[in-house]
Order: structure tokens, then sequence, then C-alpha cells
């Protein structure tokens, strides 16, 4: 698997997220990449056909199962957003955020309510998030990864 742009992005955007000490591992028992800050970690594993993100805040509390993603290509979509719009919250804010929650779910998307969220697909994608970031995700499934990137790079400036 290839983690260079995920790596990349995290280098650029996790020094905003607050704290310091960043790096990424392939070296953790329990995941195959982590992410990592003072402040806020993604530990990236398989299971049970997932990518899963499990994430680690600032009070060193890890919330397993955060995000649960069909594919690699899904979850860097997926990291690429969530990442963007935390290191720059006039994105979350705006048009990568609030702008597409008061759209609802994109047209075309199957929403289902699971145990930990709500189950979103489109063709062969599937996506498990909370609510709200399944309610903006189902927007952004369907573009490619490099879509997703340059509106992240459009609204940053």
């Amino acid at each position: 698997m290839d983690f260079t742009r995920l790596i990349n992005y995290w280098y650029q955007w996790a020094p905003t997220f607050g704290g310091g000490d960043v790096s990424v591992s392939t070296s953790c028992d329990d995941c195959e990449i982590l992410f990592k800050s003072e402040d806020y970690s993604v530990h990236l594993r398989r299971g049970d056909g997932w990518w899963i993100t499990d994430t680690v805040d600032d009070r060193r509390q890890r919330r397993n199962g955060a995000a649960k993603l069909s594919s690699f290509e899904l979850t860097e979509k997926y990291l690429i957003w969530d990442w963007g719009t935390t290191a720059h919250s006039s994105l979350a804010s705006g048009p990568l955020g609030t702008d597409l929650y008061r759209l609802g779910y994109a047209p075309g998307i199957t929403v289902a309510q699971v145990d930990r969220g709500y189950e979103i697909c489109s063709d062969s994608d599937r996506a498990i998030l909370s609510a709200v970031d399944a309610t903006i995700f189902s927007h952004l499934m369907a573009k490619s990864v490099d879509e997703i990137e340059q509106m992240v790079r459009d609204a940053v400036g």
C-alpha cells in the first residue's frame, strides 16, 4: 500500500492541530500506519473488510472505529478531507463542512443507521461515520482523490 500521499498531508497539516512531535510510523503493533502528534493521532488499520481509523485525542482517549471505509482510495479521500477541515477551520465552517451539511445527504446515496453511526453507500463505496461526517462526506465520496485535494487547495487559497 502506498501511504505517500497521506504521509505528505499529515506532515503538512498536523502541526496546525496543536502540539508538536509530528511523526509517522509503520511499526505500530495494532495498525498498518500511525499518524501521530502530541495532541492528536490516527491509527489506520484493516479489519473485517474495512479500512478503520482509530483516533486518539489530546487527553490520550482512544476512539476505536471512528471511521470505517470500504477501500483505501475512499480512506484517502476521507482523511484528506478530515485533516484539511481540521487544519483549516474556514473549510469546516464553509465549503467543505457546514455548506455541505446544510444540503443533507447527497442524491443517490443510500443511508442506513448502524450501531456506530451511519453507513453511506455509493455504488461499491461504503463508509460508516458519525451522522455529521456521513452527511458531509456523502457529497465527496464520488469525487476523485485529486478533486478533493483541489477543492481543499482552492478553498484554502
